[in-house]
């Protein structure tokens, strides 16, 4: 029994500390402990998670540092731009430089807000849910909301906070009668954000995870921004263990569901 028991613990503090870098891509090294066949298996996966952190980071500051330097041409495109005669020519030009500035503006942000992860605390998810709804009807949108009056959870709340909110955008814009719900069990926590408008074609529900994707009823960068917001959403709720789905609603409408590990 004994000697289960020292067997059994390392494995079980392994397995833990590897279910934690699948929610937490920054996470540190497991310790090295127990038995050697252990600790090679441990070594292993340590040297395996620091080649996937070095891959993420230098992808992630390539994809910035092209961001960044595509906004010289641009510039000098725009003030080339101005000395056309042509102009119809020259609107569609600007407006189409303009469109190129966002969307490289919207990945500067995405890739500076994933070097700058936000630290993990303990907070109460159905008030920060409510505030949400609260700062909605502020701007006189009505929001729905249903679920228990408080759920403690060991999480992100701003990057929850910009989920939920970019949800809701979407509800709200695309949608009617939006509402959302919060829910748990003894495994995980869920959040839907429902709304009753035309949904989403089935062959576009994971798509519009892609980023810079965008349905054709809203390329219109005002309405439907760049197509990063969804992209985002999905990579923080993966960063904290949890998943982001979209389904369409028998009786019309959209909706989008948060699940979380239940720690």
């Amino acid at each position: 029994w004994l000697a289960t028991r020292q067997l059994a613990q390392p494995l079980q503090r392994f397995a833990h500390a590897a279910r934690r870098f699948g929610g937490d891509l920054k996470a540190p090294p497991i310790h090295l402990e127990g038995p050697h066949e252990i600790r090679q298996a441990i070594v292993a996966f340590n040297t395996m998670q620091a080649q996937i952190q070095h891959f993420i980071g230098e992808r992630t500051h390539m994809l910035a540092a092209i961001s960044h330097d595509l906004r010289a041409p641009l510039t000098r495109m725009r003030l080339r731009s101005e000395f056309m005669e042509d102009l119809d020519h020259q609107g569609k030009l600007i407006r189409d430089i303009e469109e190129m500035q966002s969307m490289i503006n919207a990945a500067l942000a995405f890739f500076r807000e994933d070097t700058h992860l936000e630290q993990s605390t303990t907070f109460d998810l159905s008030e920060l849910l409510q505030t949400i709804v609260d700062d909605y009807r502020d701007q006189h949108i009505d929001i729905g909301f249903t679920g228990p009056a408080h759920v403690v959870y060991d999480g992100r709340p701003l990057g929850i906070k910009r989920v939920i909110v970019n949800l809701l955008d979407n509800a709200v814009k695309y949608g009617q009668r939006p509402s959302v719900a919060l829910s748990c069990d003894d495994t995980s926590i869920r959040i839907e954000v429902i709304d009753e408008g035309p949904g989403i074609p089935e062959d576009a529900l994971e798509r519009v995870f892609d980023p810079f994707f965008r349905l054709e009823t809203s390329r219109n960068r005002d309405t439907g921004g760049v197509g990063l917001g969804l992209s985002a959403a999905r990579g923080i709720i993966r960063e904290q263990g949890g998943k982001l789905s979209l389904r369409n609603r028998r009786s019309g409408g959209l909706r989008a569901r948060v699940e979380l590990p239940h720690r």
